[in-house]
């Protein structure tokens, strides 16, 4: 600014000559009357801000505040007392605890009435061990609401209130209809203690389908296919509506992303999709909880690599890397190494969506898999279980994170008892990975000191000899390998380029 200033003053703008009078003048031209404008500009003029405001109130009224109050243990001075020693040598006893050991915490969030008799959805994480669970409407009236049903796999929460006359509600939209770059707007009530209710904010959807986002270790949902919006959402905003320009309900808007770690939006919010909360909902109100199909494996995604080590045309479907004894895939004679590349006569071709289905399909469905299994196609008729009976997250999907180039910086021995007592690890027979040559192939495969690798490319590795024979006998250079690796109990598959 000062730098302009001096600019301006060191040249004598206020002694014009005519020629920049006129200069001037060419280019400031009369002011235009709206009624000039053409027709379709003087409408949207007209009507910028109509359909946003129309939006907000026709969805306001049917969003409400949840608190729930909870009791949660508190520690304490016993159980981080920093001088116990100190005491216990010299007073022979630590000081009694000085706190209680329970007290009361609130959960503040937001929600929405989807039903006029007074059903309310919000997140799980809003209300989960609630004591007690007020609900505030717009016109200031509260009641106390009850949990009808809970669903932590997919962070969905159904709360029912009891006002004695019908309730304003908000219609439910087509999420898997949504576009990338589509109008949206949150509503909630983000920061409570600043009473700062209903919130409106408006943006965009930033994009669909995100998978694999962990929210600490209690809270992560199983179940991902979140909308990414940049409309403001922020804490307390949690279990509101993020609505079209309809005014359709597409999602709940449940989470946000910041690498600073501070609570407050950076354009990077996460609203779960409605058609989502459409297939748990009914479950959630006739039984409180909600049933799943389940096969009982655990499966990877399948990278370029493992596609070329496979021989699959494309790196579509999932790899088997666990089989749970005595569920429907074992029965079925699914096994490690299969790659599932249909269910039900439709192609696999996202991991995540492909948990959905098995899930949706619900226990007791018939289901044909179509599989590949080296290299022949394989058809696999089972009856789906009910995941609740089978341990929790068995059939979890596990990141994609062996991006290999090659299998070189692997320093191996055969793996003996001694070896895997050293490394902390169960015996297994196989090579053991001693090092991996930092910036090395091996390093950017995510091999790891400690694993056992138990076979390459279909051929079984029990000792070094094993290893160096299947290596020598590698004729395509060019091909991914396979591994097959065990880490912490569980087999991984990398396919690393020679």
């Amino acid at each position: 600014m000062w730098i302009g200033i001096l600019i301006a003053s060191n040249f004598n703008w206020s002694s014009h000559s005519k020629a920049v009078h006129e200069a001037q003048s060419s280019f400031e031209d009369p002011p235009v009357h709206p009624s000039e404008l053409p027709v379709s500009t003087q409408q949207l003029l007209a009507d910028q801000e109509s359909p946003f405001v129309a939006v907000a109130e026709k969805v306001s009224p049917a969003v409400v505040n949840i608190s729930a109050e909870k009791t949660v243990e508190r520690r304490g001075l016993n159980d981080y007392f920093p001088f116990e020693d100190f005491f216990r040598r010299f007073f022979g006893e630590i000081p009694e605890r000085r706190f209680p050991q329970t007290q009361k915490t609130k959960s503040l969030g937001s929600g929405f009435i989807f039903r006029k008799d007074g059903y309310v959805l919000t997140n799980n994480h809003v209300v989960a061990g609630a004591d007690n669970i007020l609900v505030k409407l717009p016109d200031g009236s509260q009641y106390e609401a009850k949990v009808v049903g809970l669903d932590k796999d997919t962070d969905i929460a159904v709360l029912k209130i009891e006002a004695g006359t019908d309730l304003p509600t908000i219609e439910f939209g087509d999420s898997d209809s949504l576009r990338v770059g589509e109008w949206v707007m949150a509503i909630g009530n983000p920061f409570p203690q600043l009473g700062l209710d209903r919130t409106v904010t408006v943006g965009v959807v930033s994009a669909k389908g995100r998978s694999n986002l962990s929210f600490g270790p209690e809270d992560t949902p199983n179940y991902q296919n979140y909308i990414q919006t940049d409309a403001s959402i922020n804490p307390g905003n949690s279990g509101g509506p993020l609505v079209n320009i309809k005014g359709q309900v597409i999602g709940i808007n449940s989470a946000i992303t910041n690498p600073t770690g501070m609570s407050f939006n950076i354009g990077i919010g996460f609203a779960i999709p409605i058609n989502l909360a459409k297939w748990v909902i009914p479950d959630l109100v006739e039984k409180g909880k909600v049933s799943r199909g389940f096969l009982g494996i655990i499966f990877q995604k399948i990278d370029n690599n493992t596609a070329d080590a496979l021989d699959l045309p494309s790196a579509e479907g999932v790899l088997v890397r666990s089989v749970q004894p005595d569920t429907p895939a074992d029965k079925a004679g699914i096994k490690i190494g299969d790659v599932i590349t249909e269910f039900n006569g439709h192609k696999v071709r996202d991991g995540e969506k492909f948990r959905m289905v098995v899930a949706e399909a619900g226990p007791g469905q018939e289901v044909t898999l179509g599989i590949v299994r080296a290299g022949k196609k394989l058809i696999k008729k089972l009856t789906l279980a009910d995941r609740e009976k089978f341990i929790s997250g068995t059939e979890r999907e596990l990141p994609a994170k062996e991006k290999t180039e090659n299998w070189l910086g692997l320093e191996v021995a055969t793996c003996t008892k001694a070896l895997a007592a050293q490394f902390n690890v169960r015996f297994q027979p196989g090579v053991i990975v001693l090092s991996v040559e930092r910036g090395s192939p091996a390093e950017q495969s995510r091999f790891m000191e400690g694993d056992i690798i138990t076979k390459m490319s279909n051929q079984e590795i029990e000792n070094i000899d094993d290893y160096k024979k299947a290596a020598k006998s590698l004729t395509d250079r060019e091909k991914p390998i396979l591994f097959f690796v065990s880490r912490d109990g569980e087999t991984l598959f990398i396919a690393v380029k020679p």
